[in-house]
Formats: structure tokens, sequence, C-alpha cells
């Protein structure tokens, strides 16, 4: 399935406790600890990145899948592997259908019998087919006491039970280790340990010697101690507090961590516009629409879309474009900008997108681009 995948097997030292405060808000996580239906129910978050599962899986015409799944989850194994009972499935995870069928970062991966098993061989849309690429397999039994990445791991294994575990504060989500809020108050607050995250709900995260903002981030890292009752509703998991206390960091303990060698994702790059580069006869009233090659961040095009007219200003014309408002189209990764009123007759007009443009799932850049028309009668 996989035809001379390289994987890099490196030691990391991937702390259970973590390094000091004062170095952990440089330090993602090198993987995320979850659940299955949390990587179905918000697979943008968890796109390229190397996750954890705890998971059963079935086979079948020579096809691994992670077991009792809404929708399709492959497992790609870096090595013939036997899946062993009480064990954590590890792995890079893609969604299927957020790649280009020629993606050439993938072209020792065969896809095909994937997307025939579960598409009858068509590329999937968004949201519906995932892969775990280069995974393993690591048996870790459950602790009768869990700790954070416990619950992260298996929270159906201690759902409506007392709980106390120690984890870094890190406020309401501030550094983006979860990827869904909880919305159960305005006091929410992530604690996060190793490779795991969990809510805290129902009390302000203050007492004695502490009083901590979660909207701040200069209140995070310091360590604490939650005990509660553990709820877990679909993908979202989190504690109803009791207490809150100070804790201290546990014992580091290294983990292994298997890297594949699936480059970083190429950068964005305008396909298609309407209309097209050196138009002479564009619609005067219609938008304009770019699409691109991979999904972008709306919020990256504030400031660096610019629209002007060129060449000389004809007698008793505009020297500018109307106001325009713009939107981005996410199923079809398209911009598209509408004019208050129609451009002006015969004009010729340029569109800009100045460096800043950015892709949403790993920010990497879109080269500063432009394209011209002139408008029709």
């Amino acid at each position: 399935m996989v035809r001379g995948m390289l994987a890099l097997s490196a030691t990391l030292a991937v702390l259970l406790a973590g390094p000091c405060a004062s170095t952990v808000h440089a330090q993602p996580p090198t993987r995320v600890t979850t659940t299955v239906d949390a990587l179905i129910a918000t697979p943008v978050f968890f796109h390229s990145k190397q996750v954890v599962v705890r998971s059963g899986v079935v086979e079948s015409g020579g096809l691994t899948q992670l077991a009792n799944t809404r929708k399709p989850v492959f497992v790609l194994w870096r090595e013939p592997t036997t899946p062993r009972s009480d064990a954590e499935i590890r792995g890079e995870f893609w969604d299927i259908g957020r790649l280009q069928p020629d993606d050439s970062r993938f072209s020792a991966v065969d896809f095909k019998p994937l997307l025939q098993a579960a598409s009858g061989g068509q590329w999937p849309a968004r949201e519906q087919v995932f892969v775990l690429l280069a995974a393993t397999s690591v048996e870790s039994p459950l602790p009768a006491e869990p700790l954070i990445r416990a619950l992260a791991l298996a929270p159906d294994r201690y759902q409506d039970r007392a709980v106390t575990v120690t984890g870094r504060f890190r406020g309401a989500n501030l550094y983006g280790d979860l990827p869904q809020p909880v919305n159960k108050s305005r006091w929410d607050f992530v604690l996060q340990s190793a490779d795991a995250a969990v809510w805290v709900t129902g009390m302000r995260p203050r007492g004695k010697g502490f009083n901590l903002d979660p909207m701040a981030r200069v209140d995070t890292g310091q360590w604490l101690q939650v005990t509660g009752t553990l709820r877990h509703d679909g993908a979202l998991t989190w504690i109803e507090a009791g207490n809150i206390a100070t804790g201290s960091a546990p014992a580091e303990t290294p983990i292994d961590v298997v890297i594949p060698s699936t480059p970083r994702e190429i950068p964005p790059h305008v396909v298609f516009t309407a209309p097209i580069d050196g138009e002479t006869t564009a619609d005067r009233a219609a938008p304009i629409r770019i699409q691109f090659s991979r999904d972008m961040d709306l919020r990256s095009f504030r400031d660096h879309l610019k629209v002007s007219y060129t060449g000389a200003v004809p007698e008793g014309g505009p020297a500018q474009p109307p106001a325009f408002t713009y939107r981005y189209l996410d199923a079809t990764r398209a911009l598209e900008i509408r004019f208050a009123e129609p451009l002006d007759r015969f004009r010729a007009v340029k569109v800009e997108l100045t460096e800043g443009v950015v892709s949403a799932v790993d920010n990497q850049p879109l080269a500063a681009w432009s394209f011209t028309f002139i408008t029709g009668s």
C-alpha cells in the first residue's frame, strides 16, 4: 500500500510533564492525543498532524480501517503490523479530500484501493475519507487513576467518574491545544500535559496563591491540580471541577515518536480566475473570482487585496473602481469580489494580492500575485 515510504524514527523527549513554564509557550506538542470522534468532527484541525488515538481496527480486502467510525479512516502501516489489543494507534492524519489527486508529496502512496472501497474510485469531497499514514500500534493499558493523556485517549472509560489530574494552565485554549470550545462558562480553561489536553469548567481558576485569567497569556504555564467529574459528549470532553489547587509537574518520561517522511505541503497558488488574465471584454457587473490550489485563511486577505484602474483616466471617468466587498467560498477554494456598482466601460482593471495572504491549515504564504483585464461595454 505504501511503496517506498521512508520513515525517520527518532526518540524525542515528549514529556509527560513537559518543560518549565518559561519555555512551554514556544514548544507546541510533537503530536496530538485525541479520539476518533474528534478526528472526524473537526478534521481541518488535525489535517497533516501527528495524532494518537485508541481504537480497534477492522481488516477487509487487504485494507485496514479504524473500527466503528461514522466515516472511513484508513490505516496505512509504516511496516507490517498485527494490531495489539488495548493499544494506541499513532500516525499522520490526512483528509484525502483536501489533497489534490496529483500531489507529488504522495507519489509513493497508492490511494486507489482506499478510494475504490470508500467512494467507488472517485476522489472524495473534503471531510469524507481520511487516512493515517506511516501508522504504528503501541500497547498501552489504561491506568486506574488517569492522567490527562488517558482522559484524552479514552474518555468513555472514565465518563461520569471522579478524577484528579495535574497539568499546565493554558487559558481559554490560547495555544490551540483543542479543536473546539466547550462553551460552558466564561471561566472555561484548558489543562495540558505531554501531548494531551482537556477542558475544565465549573470553577474560576483561582485559589490560595493564584488567580488566573483564562484570556491572559501571561497567566499560562502554571501547574494546577484539578479534581472533578469527567464528562464526555461526542467529540467533546471536559472536567466539571470541584476543586482547583496549585500543582507540581510530574516526572519527565521520554516517549518514542515515529516521524514519517511526508514533506511539508507546497505553498498555495492561483489556479483560475474569472475573468481570465488579459481578457478584453469582461462583464462590468459580474463578480471577480480567484480560485486557489489550497484552502486559504479568509482573515489574511484583509489589507492584502487591491483593485485599481490602470492607464490614463478618461475625461469624466472615475480614478478608482467602485467600492467592493469580498468573501471566501470554502467549498471551491475561491475568493469572490463584488462591486457596489458596475465597473467603468473600457477600462483596464488590475487585481492584486500582496504578500501576507496565507493558507488555512499551515500558514504557508501565497507569493505576491496580480492579473489584469479590460472591461467591455
